[in-house]
């Protein structure tokens, strides 16, 4: 068995491989959040080789070897240790760029040969493949589609105003967003608000998410702003499935502020029965300037404070302030990176319903 030499933070560390590699003769530029799968397939193709032939230099494999869009390759450590060689980099750096490497490496025994595998596609992804910004491809020199890792499955690309998601339509890309130019501001918003309170405003906007699709899955009435955003994007008629999260994006975070206040004076143990109810009156003057009438939008807001209504227990107290770090609580568990559905409290799904009315939007396109 030869060892092969794994650099490793500017040094060579010794590890048991299936023969020697060396670094491929022609490099790929790094897209950040990139699926490992789509990853390999672009560094083969810059290499002449074909993508099984790759792999089958970082280890030992029998699946077959999905395209990109549709499924991810998992590496064990001493593989993906390999294919750092191969890609000429660090395995530091290559953990960094390829989310699965360091969320979900294959479960093997320290000192394990390398080898891949394919997850199996009957079983649910917490995550979602997500096509890269055909903009930020052509910048990183890409000569085919790239597909990133991501929460939802959608992605909001800030510099190039795109909305990408994870369809598998004929010629189907991006959506500009220069039409709707506050869904940027509002993706802006979610980026400072999570950076802000960490893992506390990944939950709340999670939760804020599947709020609004309570709304969507029942075909009630949803904000008027919605439609008129639909309008703005002048995309042909069906498309409406793909734009559910997009046309609902500002609501969605401004909800997430709402939630998380509310959050934050629960967790500290300082939320009266008053102010719960001034909570939920303000909630609900919220919604009538966003043209929600009558109780049924508030049955989901509803559901989800009698799920976070108890005390936070010993330790989980957030500091005081709201621009400090809000912890998670029960209902919700330690799912750091997990996929939007993965992290909410809330029991139904966008697009969960038997019969879909004609003036709905849905989007079950998980990868």
């Amino acid at each position: 068995m030869a060892k092969l030499a794994v650099r490793s933070a500017g040094s060579f560390q010794a590890v048991e491989g299936v023969g020697e590699v060396q670094p491929l003769p022609r490099r790929v530029r790094f897209i950040a959040e990139e699926s490992t799968n789509s990853f390999v397939c672009r560094l083969a193709e810059t290499n002449g080789l074909g993508t099984r032939e790759l792999l089958s230099m970082v280890g030992a494999g029998t699946a077959s070897v999905p395209e990109p869009q549709f499924s991810e390759v998992h590496l064990n450590v001493a593989a993906q240790g390999r294919l750092a060689v191969l890609a000429g980099c660090s395995t530091d750096v290559l953990e960094h760029v390829l989310p699965t490497l360091r969320g979900h490496p294959l479960s093997d025994l320290s000192g394990a040969p390398p080898r891949w595998d394919v997850p199996n596609p009957w079983e649910p992804a917490e995550d979602c493949l997500v096509r890269v910004c055909d903009l930020c491809g052509l910048a990183k020199q890409a000569r085919r589609e790239a597909y990133a890792v991501s929460a939802a499955d959608w992605r909001v690309c800030v510099r190039h105003r795109r909305w990408t998601d994870n369809l598998r339509e004929d010629g189907v890309a991006c959506i500009s967003l220069t039409p709707v130019p506050e869904v940027v501001e509002a993706h802006g918003e979610r980026v400072r608000f999570e950076r802000r309170l960490g893992a506390g405003g990944r939950v709340a906007f999670a939760d804020a998410f599947h709020i609004a699709a309570f709304w969507w899955n029942q075909g009630a009435q949803v904000p008027r702003t919605w439609a008129a955003r639909h309008q703005q994007l002048g995309l042909e008629r069906g498309s409406d499935r793909r734009v559910a999260a997009l046309v609902a994006y500002p609501e969605v975070v401004q909800l997430a502020g709402l939630l998380a206040a509310r959050e934050r004076r629960r967790l500290r143990g300082s939320l009266s029965r008053a102010q719960d109810a001034d909570w939920l009156r303000g909630v609900q003057s919220r919604f009538s300037e966003w043209g929600l009438r009558g109780s049924f939008p508030m049955e989901p807001v509803l559901q989800w404070a009698a799920r976070h209504s108890g005390r936070a227990g010993r330790g989980q107290r957030p500091s005081r302030g709201r621009y400090r770090r809000l912890g998670t609580s029960d209902p919700h568990g330690e799912t750091p990176g997990a996929a939007l559905a993965a992290v909410t409290c809330l029991p139904w799904r966008l697009g969960e319903i038997a019969e879909a009315p004609a003036q709905q939007w849905i989007v079950n396109s998980r990868a």
